[in-house]
Protein backbone atom coordinates (compact mmCIF):
# COMPACT_ATOMS: atom_id res chain seq x y z
CA UNK A 1 0.00 0.00 0.00
CA UNK A 2 1.23 3.47 -0.76
CA UNK A 3 2.91 5.39 2.42
CA UNK A 4 0.78 8.19 1.22
CA UNK A 5 -2.74 6.67 1.67
CA UNK A 6 -4.88 4.65 4.96
CA UNK A 7 -7.37 2.72 5.22
CA UNK A 8 -10.22 2.51 7.48
CA UNK A 9 -13.08 0.03 7.69
CA UNK A 10 -16.18 2.13 6.08
CA UNK A 11 -19.10 0.97 8.88
CA UNK A 12 -20.93 -1.42 10.67
CA UNK A 13 -23.02 -1.44 7.04
CA UNK A 14 -20.34 -2.15 4.89
CA UNK A 15 -17.82 -4.09 6.59
CA UNK A 16 -15.97 -5.06 3.62
CA UNK A 17 -15.07 -1.65 1.94
CA UNK A 18 -12.36 0.07 2.67
CA UNK A 19 -12.35 3.97 2.71
CA UNK A 20 -9.08 5.48 1.22
CA UNK A 21 -7.67 9.05 2.84
CA UNK A 22 -5.42 11.40 1.16
CA UNK A 23 -2.48 11.95 3.67
CA UNK A 24 -0.57 13.94 0.77
CA UNK A 25 -0.54 15.15 -2.86
CA UNK A 26 -0.15 12.78 -5.06
CA UNK A 27 2.92 14.30 -7.82
CA UNK A 28 1.40 15.00 -11.20
CA UNK A 29 5.08 13.86 -12.68
CA UNK A 30 6.04 10.40 -12.16
CA UNK A 31 9.53 9.48 -10.34
CA UNK A 32 12.70 9.64 -12.21
CA UNK A 33 13.29 6.20 -13.83
CA UNK A 34 17.20 7.29 -14.42
CA UNK A 35 17.26 7.69 -18.35
CA UNK A 36 18.50 11.05 -18.85
CA UNK A 37 21.09 11.51 -21.20
CA UNK A 38 20.88 7.86 -22.35
CA UNK A 39 20.43 6.73 -26.34
CA UNK A 40 17.53 4.59 -27.57
CA UNK A 41 16.59 3.35 -31.31
CA UNK A 42 13.49 2.33 -31.62
CA UNK A 43 12.13 0.34 -34.83
CA UNK A 44 8.99 0.43 -36.31
CA UNK A 45 8.29 4.10 -34.77
CA UNK A 46 6.45 5.15 -36.94
CA UNK A 47 2.15 5.12 -37.06
CA UNK A 48 -0.22 6.16 -39.76
CA UNK A 49 -1.67 9.58 -39.34
CA UNK A 50 -1.82 10.78 -36.08
CA UNK A 51 -2.44 7.77 -34.22
CA UNK A 52 -0.44 6.26 -31.44
CA UNK A 53 0.64 3.00 -31.88
CA UNK A 54 3.16 0.98 -29.57
CA UNK A 55 6.15 2.17 -31.00
CA UNK A 56 5.34 5.93 -31.06
CA UNK A 57 4.17 5.78 -27.50
CA UNK A 58 7.49 3.72 -26.51
CA UNK A 59 9.40 6.59 -28.29
CA UNK A 60 7.52 9.67 -26.27
CA UNK A 61 7.67 8.10 -23.22
CA UNK A 62 11.76 7.69 -23.82
CA UNK A 63 12.14 11.05 -24.54
CA UNK A 64 9.47 12.11 -21.67
CA UNK A 65 12.52 10.83 -19.38
CA UNK A 66 15.32 12.27 -20.73
CA UNK A 67 16.48 9.96 -23.30
CA UNK A 68 17.27 10.86 -26.51
CA UNK A 69 15.26 8.71 -29.05
CA UNK A 70 16.60 7.75 -32.66
CA UNK A 71 13.03 6.77 -34.26
CA UNK A 72 13.01 3.98 -36.99
CA UNK A 73 10.86 3.14 -39.58
CA UNK A 74 10.47 1.70 -43.53
CA UNK A 75 7.95 4.80 -43.88
CA UNK A 76 9.76 8.31 -43.31
CA UNK A 77 7.11 10.25 -43.07
CA UNK A 78 5.85 8.11 -40.76
CA UNK A 79 8.96 8.16 -38.47
CA UNK A 80 9.38 12.07 -38.78
CA UNK A 81 5.65 12.49 -37.07
CA UNK A 82 6.85 10.39 -34.46
CA UNK A 83 9.99 12.57 -34.29
CA UNK A 84 7.82 15.25 -34.70
CA UNK A 85 5.03 14.68 -31.75
CA UNK A 86 7.72 13.23 -29.67
CA UNK A 87 9.41 16.77 -29.59
CA UNK A 88 6.42 18.73 -29.29
CA UNK A 89 6.99 18.99 -25.37
CA UNK A 90 9.35 21.25 -23.56
CA UNK A 91 11.74 19.95 -21.90
CA UNK A 92 12.04 16.32 -23.51
CA UNK A 93 15.15 14.82 -25.07
CA UNK A 94 15.70 14.78 -28.86
CA UNK A 95 14.08 12.85 -31.00
CA UNK A 96 15.37 11.97 -34.95
CA UNK A 97 13.68 10.50 -37.76
CA UNK A 98 15.49 7.43 -39.47
CA UNK A 99 14.36 5.71 -42.95
CA UNK A 100 15.63 2.40 -42.32
CA UNK A 101 14.58 -1.39 -43.54
CA UNK A 102 15.50 -3.47 -40.58
CA UNK A 103 15.66 -6.70 -42.76
CA UNK A 104 18.67 -5.34 -44.19
CA UNK A 105 21.98 -5.38 -42.60
CA UNK A 106 23.37 -2.12 -44.00
CA UNK A 107 20.33 -0.67 -43.15
CA UNK A 108 20.63 -1.57 -39.24
CA UNK A 109 24.42 -0.69 -39.25
CA UNK A 110 23.85 2.56 -40.24
CA UNK A 111 21.22 2.63 -37.59
CA UNK A 112 23.48 2.18 -35.08
CA UNK A 113 25.97 4.15 -36.68
CA UNK A 114 23.55 7.28 -36.85
CA UNK A 115 22.55 6.93 -32.97
CA UNK A 116 26.67 7.21 -32.20
CA UNK A 117 27.03 10.04 -34.26
CA UNK A 118 24.36 12.09 -33.51
CA UNK A 119 24.07 11.11 -29.93
CA UNK A 120 27.70 9.77 -29.03
CA UNK A 121 26.28 6.88 -27.80
CA UNK A 122 23.64 3.72 -27.54
CA UNK A 123 21.72 2.49 -24.48
CA UNK A 124 18.72 1.15 -25.60
CA UNK A 125 17.66 -1.01 -28.57
CA UNK A 126 13.72 -1.03 -28.22
CA UNK A 127 13.06 -4.16 -31.12
CA UNK A 128 9.24 -3.23 -31.49
CA UNK A 129 8.83 -3.68 -35.33
CA UNK A 130 6.39 -6.36 -36.66
CA UNK A 131 3.80 -7.84 -38.93
CA UNK A 132 0.55 -9.49 -38.41
CA UNK A 133 2.08 -11.59 -41.42
CA UNK A 134 0.77 -14.36 -43.91
CA UNK A 135 -2.50 -15.66 -42.73
CA UNK A 136 -3.83 -19.03 -42.87
CA UNK A 137 -3.26 -22.26 -41.26
CA UNK A 138 -0.29 -24.63 -42.20
CA UNK A 139 -2.22 -25.71 -45.21
CA UNK A 140 -3.40 -22.82 -46.34
CA UNK A 141 -0.11 -20.77 -45.43
CA UNK A 142 2.12 -18.84 -48.31
CA UNK A 143 5.49 -20.06 -47.28
CA UNK A 144 6.91 -16.98 -49.09
CA UNK A 145 4.82 -14.94 -46.92
CA UNK A 146 5.75 -17.06 -44.11
CA UNK A 147 9.44 -16.63 -44.24
CA UNK A 148 9.45 -13.28 -45.06
CA UNK A 149 6.98 -12.82 -42.10
CA UNK A 150 9.63 -14.33 -40.08
CA UNK A 151 12.30 -12.19 -41.57
CA UNK A 152 10.37 -9.05 -40.29
CA UNK A 153 9.15 -10.40 -36.84
CA UNK A 154 12.24 -12.14 -35.71
CA UNK A 155 15.63 -12.18 -38.00
CA UNK A 156 15.32 -8.47 -37.92
CA UNK A 157 15.52 -8.31 -34.05
CA UNK A 158 18.96 -10.32 -34.31
CA UNK A 159 19.87 -8.35 -36.91
CA UNK A 160 19.61 -5.05 -35.15
CA UNK A 161 21.24 -6.55 -31.72
CA UNK A 162 24.12 -8.10 -33.81
CA UNK A 163 25.15 -4.28 -34.56
CA UNK A 164 23.73 -2.51 -31.78
CA UNK A 165 25.60 -5.00 -28.90
CA UNK A 166 29.07 -4.01 -29.53
CA UNK A 167 27.98 -0.22 -29.35
CA UNK A 168 26.92 -0.48 -25.93
CA UNK A 169 29.76 -2.77 -24.50
CA UNK A 170 31.69 0.78 -25.06
CA UNK A 171 29.62 2.30 -21.85
CA UNK A 172 31.18 2.83 -18.72
CA UNK A 173 29.52 0.47 -15.79
CA UNK A 174 28.21 -2.40 -14.59
CA UNK A 175 25.10 -2.18 -16.43
CA UNK A 176 26.44 -1.19 -19.67
CA UNK A 177 22.88 -1.61 -22.22
CA UNK A 178 19.11 -3.11 -22.75
CA UNK A 179 17.40 -4.91 -25.34
CA UNK A 180 13.69 -5.29 -25.43
CA UNK A 181 12.11 -6.96 -27.54
CA UNK A 182 8.82 -6.97 -28.15
CA UNK A 183 6.65 -10.00 -27.80
CA UNK A 184 3.02 -10.84 -27.89
CA UNK A 185 0.62 -13.12 -25.52
CA UNK A 186 -0.08 -15.09 -28.71
CA UNK A 187 3.36 -15.83 -29.00
CA UNK A 188 2.24 -17.42 -25.02
CA UNK A 189 -0.87 -18.53 -25.35
CA UNK A 190 -0.93 -18.97 -29.16
CA UNK A 191 -5.25 -19.00 -30.13
CA UNK A 192 -5.05 -17.12 -33.06
CA UNK A 193 -6.31 -18.26 -36.77
CA UNK A 194 -3.51 -18.06 -38.34
CA UNK A 195 -0.13 -19.82 -37.58
CA UNK A 196 2.53 -17.18 -38.64
CA UNK A 197 2.17 -14.30 -35.80
CA UNK A 198 1.97 -16.37 -32.63
CA UNK A 199 5.07 -18.63 -33.75
CA UNK A 200 6.73 -15.92 -34.55
CA UNK A 201 6.14 -14.18 -31.34
CA UNK A 202 6.86 -17.38 -29.74
CA UNK A 203 10.26 -17.86 -31.68
CA UNK A 204 10.92 -14.25 -29.69
CA UNK A 205 10.24 -14.83 -26.42
CA UNK A 206 12.92 -18.03 -26.63
CA UNK A 207 14.99 -15.73 -28.36
CA UNK A 208 15.08 -13.39 -25.80
CA UNK A 209 15.93 -16.09 -22.88
CA UNK A 210 18.86 -16.95 -24.97
CA UNK A 211 19.77 -13.48 -25.77
CA UNK A 212 19.55 -12.57 -22.05
CA UNK A 213 21.87 -15.77 -20.96
CA UNK A 214 24.50 -15.18 -23.75
CA UNK A 215 25.01 -11.19 -23.07
CA UNK A 216 24.45 -10.69 -19.22
CA UNK A 217 28.77 -11.20 -18.76
CA UNK A 218 28.80 -8.19 -21.12
CA UNK A 219 26.36 -5.94 -18.57
CA UNK A 220 23.66 -5.75 -21.63
CA UNK A 221 19.92 -6.54 -20.24
CA UNK A 222 17.34 -8.47 -22.44
CA UNK A 223 14.26 -8.35 -21.33
CA UNK A 224 10.77 -9.54 -23.52
CA UNK A 225 7.20 -7.30 -23.33
CA UNK A 226 4.45 -9.82 -24.43
CA UNK A 227 1.38 -7.13 -24.91
CA UNK A 228 -2.18 -8.12 -25.09
CA UNK A 229 -5.02 -6.78 -27.65
CA UNK A 230 -4.31 -2.84 -27.43
CA UNK A 231 -7.87 -0.63 -28.15
CA UNK A 232 -7.10 2.72 -28.39
CA UNK A 233 -10.43 5.24 -27.80
CA UNK A 234 -10.61 8.63 -28.90
CA UNK A 235 -12.19 11.04 -27.31
CA UNK A 236 -12.96 15.15 -27.05
CA UNK A 237 -13.00 16.48 -23.78
CA UNK A 238 -15.48 19.14 -22.88
CA UNK A 239 -13.86 21.99 -21.71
Amino acid sequence: MPANLTTTKHNSHFPHILQFTRMAEIPSEPPSRGLKGKVAIVTGAGCAGDGIGNGRAISIMLADEGCNVLCLDLNLEWAQKTAELTSSKSGRARALPLKADVTKAVDCEAAVQAALKEFGRLDILVNNVGIGGAPGTAVEVDMEAWAKGLEINVSSMVQMAKYAIPAMQKNEGETKGSIINMGSVAGLKGGTPHLLYPTSKGAVVNMTRAMSAHHAADGIRVNCVCPGVCVIFSYTLPY
